[in-house]
């Protein structure tokens, strides 16, 4: 594989002359150099498939447009905060029962 300046390839490409299979390959991330391709997701991060009610969308929908950010967002803060509160009351249910 050829190093080129993306210059170079523009030349190329205006001049007519096919420059995809010569200076691209799908195996790489950038013109020239071997990279292998890697996925952008996270590592420590697993997909999966939720059932949740049109309202209770519409108003995530709702509050990610007020904040600016995607519905994804908004569900991850969401359950990030009430995971911190489970886990706190659960503290506070412990502490109380050791007093007793």
């Amino acid at each position: 594989m050829n190093n080129i300046s993306i210059e170079a390839i523009e030349q190329k490409i205006e001049a007519g002359e096919e420059v995809i299979d010569r200076y691209f390959d799908s195996t790489t991330t950038r013109v020239g150099k071997s990279y292998p391709m890697t996925s952008r997701r996270k590592p420590d991060l697993e997909t999966g498939n939720l059932e949740i009610p049109i309202s209770i969308l519409n108003e995530l929908d709702q509050m990610a447009k007020e904040l600016k950010i995607s519905r994804q967002a908004v569900i991850t803060m969401m359950l990030r905060r009430a995971l911190d509160e489970h886990y706190l009351a659960k503290q506070q249910i412990k502490s109380v029962r050791s007093l007793l």
